[in-house]
C-alpha cells in the first residue's frame, strides 16, 4: 500500500518590512525607511534593504533590539475621513435630534472610532477618527497647534488688498493662535469666499477677527487639519477610509515637535 506523504505545513506570510514593521506599531513607513537607509535595521544578521520580505521567523533588530513580529504584535488600525454637516453632534445626547457623526460612521470592526480635534457644535467640515488610541493621544496633546485650513464665505467686498490689514490685525487680541495665509478664493454677487490657513484659530476665532474688519462671515468649513485634507467630492455625511500614506503622515506629525512660534504661544497661555 502506498504511503501517503504528510501534509507540508504552509510558510508563514512575508512582506515588506516597512509594512511589516509599521503594522506593528514600531513607527511608520517613512520613518522605517529612514531607518534602513541610516544602517539601523539588521536583517537575520545583516543590513536590512528598503522594500526587503521578512516574516515571524526573521530575526529583524533595530539598533541590535529585536523586534517581534509575531501574529499578536500585528496591530490593522484604521482611519476615517468624515464630511461633517453644521449643528450636527459628535455624540448623540439625550433629546438630540437626528442622528450623530458616530452613528453615521462604519462599524470599526470590533474597535471604536476615536475623534481627533473635533469641530463645536455649530461648526461643518473636515473631522477625522483613528482606531489607534496611543495616536490620538499623541494628537490630542498637540491640540491646537496642529496647523489647520478653512473655507469661509464672507459678505462684503474682499480682495488682496484688504489681505494685509486682516492679518495683521490678530496682533494684541484676545486670540490665542495666528494667521498663516489668506488667499482669495471667488465668489457671486456680494459674497466672496477665502482660503484661510492658521495654526490654534477656531470658526468663531475666524468670524470675530473678519468681524473687526468690517465683513459678516456667514460659512465657515474646516477643509484641512495638519496633513490631512477633505476630498472635494466628500459630500455632507460622507465619510471614506484613510490611505495608509494618511495614516503615517498623522504618526509622523504626532512623533514632531510643534513649530517654535506655536511652542511660544503655548507658554505665554501656561504663565498667565
Amino acid at each position: 500500500m502506498k504511503r501517503r506523504s504528510a501534509p507540508r505545513s504552509s510558510a508563514p506570510p512575508r512582506d515588506r518590512i516597512q509594512k511589516v514593521l509599521a503594522g506593528r506599531g514600531v513607527g511608520s513607513r517613512r520613518q522605517v525607511e529612514a531607518w534602513i537607509v541610516a544602517g539601523r535595521i539588521t536583517v537575520n544578521g545583516k543590513l536590512a534593504r528598503p522594500g526587503q520580505a521578512v516574516g515571524e521567523r526573521d530575526d529583524v533588530r533595530l539598533d541590535g533590539r529585536r523586534l517581534r513580529l509575531d501574529a499578536a504584535t500585528r496591530v490593522d488600525h484604521r482611519g476615517l475621513l468624515y464630511h461633517r454637516p453644521a449643528r450636527e453632534e459628535i455624540r448623540g445626547t439625550a433629546g438630540s435630534e437626528g442622528r450623530s457623526s458616530l452613528e453615521r460612521l462604519p462599524k470599526a470592526a470590533g474597535r471604536r472610532w476615536i475623534p481627533i480635534s473635533p469641530l463645536a457644535a455649530n461648526d461643518a467640515g473636515l473631522e477625522f477618527f483613528v482606531t489607534d488610541g496611543a495616536l490620538a493621544a499623541a494628537l490630542t496633546r498637540r491640540g491646537q497647534a496642529m496647523p489647520s485650513e478653512y473655507s469661509v464665505r464672507l459678505r462684503g467686498d474682499f480682495d488682496d488688498s484688504r489681505i494685509e490689514a486682516v492679518m495683521a490685525g490678530i496682533a494684541g487680541t484676545e486670540f490665542e493662535g495666528k494667521l498663516t495665509g489668506i488667499l482669495p478664493a471667488g465668489g457671486e454677487g456680494t459674497n466672496r469666499w477665502v482660503n484661510v490657513t492658521c495654526v490654534g484659530l477656531r470658526p468663531r476665532d475666524l468670524k470675530g477677527i473678519f468681524e473687526r474688519n468690517g465683513f459678516e462671515p456667514n460659512r465657515v468649513m474646516r477643509t484641512r487639519v495638519g496633513p490631512i485634507a477633505m476630498d472635494r467630492a466628500l459630500a455632507r455625511g460622507r465619510s471614506r477610509a484613510m490611505t495608509e500614506e494618511e495614516l503615517d503622515a498623522l504618526r509622523e506629525l504626532a512623533a514632531s515637535q510643534p513649530a517654535p512660534a506655536v511652542q511660544a504661544a503655548d507658554s505665554r497661555k501656561s504663565s498667565r
